[in-house]
């Protein structure tokens, strides 16, 4: 039988109804949440060309700022530096780190967040129950992405970062590869994962997400240290950060196991272009930080 739409009391909010739930904090909560900089980290040899966490983001800023000087000369360069910067962000950001980051190295790569990916904070009142149709500010109903779903991202990358391995390879390893995240043998398990969020995102955006290896493979490993990065496209910063270490298992006698040789000479090889891309793109970024300081000092 079918209800009539108008039977149902429709309530608007007022001042007095607060939004309440666990999903929401005041704003003030989220910044005592994000991370702290990479900077109040030890130094090591990952260190990005600067000390600040939002390095590129600031980088850019600087740039918007003398592109209002008065000086033609300068305006010009800087606009030459912002289309570069703006075309390699990734690279800047993310390969300056080690992370490969041509398409084919993408996890996700331009993915949209949707509208339902987005946890929901409910409104009410203290001591009043809630209607389960209320009519209010879709402002008011969306919070940020949804905590779990920034680990459904990193699996998906991670699942991805083994099978591009199976690229230019014999149809039989191309299988054993795209075998790799299942239990039909040799296969990966999910050993520990951390994530650290960086910052709440929110529809509309568009991510990227990059896999790496903290440290090659031995034919003797039987685990993997791997790190992930969630980079937001809206804000060109980092949103997430992932650690996890993943064990190489035999499904088929229920025990650790290690990679196959070819396996491991593999993933060797794109460890050492993890470095590779590291040393170039920390040169870059260095090269572009140099220009942005040598303008800065034109319009002083």
């Amino acid at each position: 039988m079918l209800c009539s739409i108008n039977r149902i009391p429709v309530y608007r909010l007022s001042p007095r109804f607060v939004l309440i739930g666990r999903h929401h904090r005041p704003k003030s909560t989220y910044a005592k949440a994000q991370l702290t900089s990479d900077s109040s980290q030890p130094a090591t040899d990952d260190a990005a060309p600067t000390t600040s966490a939002r390095w590129f983001s600031e980088l850019q800023a600087r740039l918007q700022h003398l592109r209002s000087t008065a000086n033609n000369l300068v305006v010009a360069k800087a606009d030459r530096l912002l289309q570069r910067t703006d075309t390699q962000w990734i690279q800047l950001l993310a390969g300056s780190q080690g992370f490969l980051t041509e398409p084919k190295w993408r996890g996700l790569d331009n993915h949209q967040l949707f509208w339902g990916d987005m946890v929901r904070s409910r409104p009410a009142r203290a001591g009043t129950p809630v209607p389960l149709l209320m009519e209010f500010p879709r402002s008011l109903l969306a919070g940020h992405i949804n905590n779990v779903m920034y680990n459904r991202y990193f699996e998906t990358a991670r699942v991805q970062f083994f099978r591009c391995h199976g690229q230019d390879v014999t149809a039989e390893e191309q299988k054993e590869w795209e075998d790799l995240p299942t239990p039909r043998g040799l296969g990966l398990i999910l050993k520990t994962i951390t994530t650290e969020f960086k910052f709440p995102m929110k529809f509309p955006d568009r991510i990227h997400v990059l896999y790496k290896m903290t440290e090659p493979p031995t034919y003797q490993t039987t685990s993997l240290h791997m790190e992930a990065w969630i980079l937001s496209d809206k804000h060109r910063r980092i949103a997430a950060r992932c650690t996890d270490e993943t064990a190489i298992n035999d499904y088929g006698a229920g025990k650790k196991s290690v990679l196959k040789p070819f396996m491991v000479e593999n993933l060797q090889q794109t460890f050492e272009m993890q470095e590779e891309a590291r040393k170039r793109f920390q040169e870059e970024a260095g090269r572009v930080i140099g220009a942005v300081e040598e303008l800065e000092a034109q319009v002083r």
